[in-house]
């Protein structure tokens, strides 16, 4: 990747115009760009395993990577363009502004693998740039309505299909990773020992960091100190949307069920691991209104935590798809504003690994 040090200040607002657009209404691919991509790709280009990952992985100059969708109904208004120079090269064109693509990242190499009981990989694991995310729990016990677990059948997965399914991924070439991400549904408080101990099994198994992304737990802080004893090296405890009003209304259970547990877990986190962007917490721009998810911004950075912007994409099949995405113009306003934010209480824009920042509104630069 080029440096981020080796990208100017006009580049860098080119970057970050040409992204915002993407995370808003994605983009369109001309036919000549369809056929490059056929061509080094494959047929399938994209899966639609979760809201915020079903798109094309763009690696861009200054290590900026951000996730396009280009097949929902939304993009039919991108004003975005991958296009092909003329010599199977590609490009993002905004207008006038044009970016090369240095890399489309290819989707992981184990789709159609089976583990040694006959059990599709892709169903536990899958890998996003540079990070494998491994899912314990199919279903869940909320509702939220932006996700689409809640439709699925609750099952915490036994930890001996997780390990088999993880050592396929670790060992592929195609999209080779470095650390592990433990995300996915959320236990409730009768399956919270055997929750536990899967997640302790899943560190113990992985060669490189594991974070965990969690709701929080309800009168189970110790959980915490029992993962970072054991290994654990970041935690994402996720707010999701600030006010009570928005929560009621997408999260009912959710926000009922853990919302008076959340700022005891986030400053617990931090005590145990630090400020240093080892503690974050997603926030979903476009559920609420921008006004309120900056004050969200500023409540998670006064905890010490790494607030982490990950727009909102409407999901098939959920309660929430005809809900459009958050325009430009809140995203350009909301990534401006949040920026001060974090500055003022010596935080970042989360995440902090500059790969895993594709479907978020951050820049390798936010880390600087």
């Amino acid at each position: 990747m080029i440096p981020t040090s080796e990208v100017g200040s006009a580049q860098r607002a080119v970057l970050e115009r040409i992204k915002i657009h993407c995370l808003s209404r994605g983009l369109r691919i001309t036919p000549n760009a369809m056929a490059v991509l056929q061509h080094t790709q494959g047929s399938t280009l994209t899966l639609h395993e979760y809201p915020t990952t079903g798109g094309l992985t763009l690696q861009l100059p200054g290590c900026v990577l951000v996730n396009a969708p280009f097949d929902e109904p939304y993009c039919q208004e991108a004003e975005v363009w991958l296009e092909e120079d003329g010599a199977e090269r590609l490009v993002l064109r905004l207008g006038s502004d044009f970016v090369p693509i240095l890399r489309v990242l290819p989707l992981p190499g184990y789709l159609q693998a089976m583990d040694n009981e006959g059990r599709p990989v892709r169903d536990v694991v899958m890998s996003h740039a540079d990070r494998v995310r491994i899912s314990p729990i199919t279903g869940c016990v909320y509702d939220c309505g932006f996700c689409d677990f809640p439709q699925m059948k609750f099952e915490l997965r036994p930890l001996e299909r997780l390990l088999a399914a993880l050592r396929i991924a670790q060992s592929d070439t195609v999209l080779p990773t470095r650390h592990m991400l433990i995300s996915g549904g959320s236990p409730g408080r009768k399956q919270y020992p055997a929750f536990e101990e899967i997640i302790h099994g899943l560190i113990a198994a992985s060669p490189g960091p594991v974070d965990l992304m969690m709701s929080p737990m309800v009168d189970n802080l110790d959980f915490l100190d029992r993962m970072v004893a054991s290994g654990l090296a970041g935690l994402s405890i996720n707010l999701e949307v600030f006010t009570p009003k928005a929560g009621q209304a997408v999260m009912p259970g959710k926000y009922r069920s853990t919302r008076s547990h959340f700022a005891a877990s986030v400053t617990r986190a931090v005590h145990l691991l630090g400020a240093s962007g080892r503690v974050r917490s997603l926030i979903i721009p476009g559920l609420e209104s921008m006004e309120n998810t900056l004050k969200g911004v500023e409540d998670l950075a006064a905890l010490g935590c790494h607030p982490t912007l990950s727009p909102f994409r409407p999901a098939s099949g959920t309660s929430l798809t005809s809900l459009q995405p958050p325009s430009v113009g809140d995203l350009t306003r909301l990534l401006d504003m949040s920026r001060s934010i974090v500055a003022r209480n010596h935080v970042n824009l989360g995440p902090d690994c500059a790969p895993c920042q594709h479907n978020t509104l951050a820049f390798p630069w936010d880390l600087e």
